[in-house]
């Protein structure tokens, strides 16, 4: 009886090698070994031949080719797939009357641009070089092309939504917004206004579903402010407090609309915290851990959304008294100003 460690196994014997450095065969005592393992061993009368050990270092040899060929495959597709180039970080719709829709990479370069109605079409046959494009000169062809063909008369307004695709980066986030916001300052200049809105990955997806732009559909939902128009010269007759409730009225239209899209942004975000929740809890009941420490995870799970939960309302709640003090404040100060124009005028007609 000898000692040794197991190098490979086949149906007849085993194969090991002895402290000597000797390969020898081995009758099998057990049901299964492990590659590796040092056990003790009654030898068969025979060494393994040289060619035997050629075949079996040869076997090895392909085996860890094999197996270095498939990690080095591995790890190409875990880095592959996550490549920036050609990946659409952010969507962009440019609705006049053709409309389109940019995509635009990390790095705010032009990689897809879609017509997405007959003029915008014709319009794209002008413009065969939009690849690679930066966010500010694609804007301005689409622009100035829609101009050139006589889609941007005087009054028209542009309407341009930006949608982030679910990979966020902060410092991409915020160059695209001041991008946004140079390209709204430059054509308010040249007498075009510009309205910029943001909106929603699922809102997108709905616009696709009906082959209109995220834009549109916006405007259909009723969820674009509406443009502040310049002012018409008023008759004179009209006071100075007509004017101001209109423009007040404006104001306030403009903020309803605004509110009204934030609690839909919020819900929103509710709604897909919500799925993220119940994904993990899904996760948990499929895993194989005991069913006493999936039962304590789901209570920590629902413990955590509940004081998330009173946390949010809490800081919404605060949120909410100082707008109704600073409202007050202001109503008190309006309410101020008028008795003390209406006073003003009281003096001049006594006089």
């Amino acid at each position: 009886m000898k000692k040794g460690i197991v190098m490979d196994v086949n149906d007849e014997y085993v194969t090991m090698l002895t402290p000597e450095g000797e390969f020898v065969k081995a009758n099998h005592m057990k049901e299964s070994y492990e590659i590796g393992e040092e056990i003790t061993f009654f030898p068969i009368n025979e060494r393994v031949s040289n060619t035997s050990k050629q075949r079996f270092f040869q076997v090895k040899k392909w085996r860890y080719a094999l197996a270095s060929s498939l990690v080095a495959i591995l790890l190409l597709s875990l880095f592959i797939p996550f490549s920036p180039r050609n990946e659409v970080y952010a969507y962009m719709s440019i609705d006049i009357n053709p409309s389109f829709e940019v995509g635009l990479d990390e790095n705010l370069r032009v990689v897809s641009l879609e017509a997405l109605n007959d003029e915008a079409k014709k319009l794209l046959e002008s413009m065969p070089d939009w690849k690679n494009s930066t966010l500010d000169s694609i804007t301005e062809k689409i622009i100035q092309h829609s101009k050139n063909k006589g889609y941007l008369e005087d009054g028209k307004q542009v309407l341009i939504t930006t949608v982030v695709t679910d990979t966020h980066d902060t410092d991409v986030d915020r160059e695209l917004e001041h991008g946004i916001k140079e390209i709204k300052e430059e054509y308010e200049k040249e007498q075009i206004a510009v309205t910029t809105v943001t909106s929603t990955v699922e809102t997108r997806k709905a616009a696709k579903e009906k082959g209109i732009s995220t834009g549109k559909l916006l405007i259909e939902q009723n969820k674009v402010p509406k443009r502040l128009e310049k002012k018409k010269p008023q008759p004179v007759e009209k006071s100075k407090e007509n004017q101001q409730a209109n423009e007040q009225k404006e104001i306030n239209e403009f903020k309803n609309n605004n509110k009204q899209r934030a609690e839909e942004v919020k819900e929103e975000l509710k709604e897909k915290k919500e799925q993220i929740k119940e994904k993990v809890k899904t996760n948990i009941e499929n895993s194989h851990m005991p069913d006493h420490i999936k039962d304590k995870k789901f209570e920590k799970i629902e413990e955590n959304w509940e004081k998330k939960q009173q946390k949010q309302e809490e800081k919404e709640r605060k949120k909410e008294e100082k707008r109704q003090i600073k409202e007050k404040q202001n109503r008190g100060n309006s309410d101020h100003n008028r008795n003390h124009n209406n006073g003003n005028n009281h003096k001049d007609n006594h006089n």
